[in-house]
């Protein structure tokens, strides 16, 4: 009786200890999108041109990629959106997502980039100026907020339903 109690004890110690003990530094959030095929963390500047991608549906989609660091690796929620020049919305998102481990100690990345759509769309998106908006906190209140402008491309005359400037 007493070794099933002492296992059971030890199993509390280490079944239910703070998965946030180990979290440091600052809530930093990084966006990022990936290759064509989704395979690949890709950084890009504040107003790089993405190329606009076919998905499964009539629907154009620009991959967005997401990097957490001094984030509680559990009960993480990402607010994401994309919005225009005047903050209208164009695509949002809510839904949970799957994290794992980052390249960097503490990091976690997306399982796989998001696909948001930004067309069809209420009017043409191709070549305007469209930003990334997207809001992560942790079941701590750790919060960071990061924006990133990017503009649509079209790679082939199949993206005509999002319009050409």
């Amino acid at each position: 009786m007493k070794f099933s109690f002492a296992l059971f004890a030890l199993f509390l110690a280490f079944g239910c200890s703070d998965p946030c003990a180990d979290v440091a530094g600052t809530p930093t959030l990084t966006l990022a999108g990936s290759s064509d095929d989704g395979s690949a963390f890709e950084l890009f500047d504040d107003g790089a041109e993405r190329t606009l991608l076919q998905g499964p549906q009539i629907g154009m989609h620009i991959w967005l990629q997401l990097r957490l660091e001094g984030f509680c690796p559990s009960g993480i929620e990402v607010d994401r959106r994309v919005v225009d020049a005047t903050d209208a919305l164009v695509e949002i998102q809510r839904s949970p997502l799957r994290f794992t481990e980052g390249v960097t100690p503490g990091s976690f990345e997306l399982d796989n980039p998001i696909a948001m759509q930004v067309c069809p769309a209420e009017r043409p998106v191709v070549g305007e100026t469209l930003r990334f908006s997207v809001r992560a906190e942790d079941t701590r209140g750790n919060v960071d907020i990061a924006e990133k402008a990017f503009v649509p491309v079209c790679p082939t005359a199949t993206c005509e339903i999002c319009g050409t400037p």
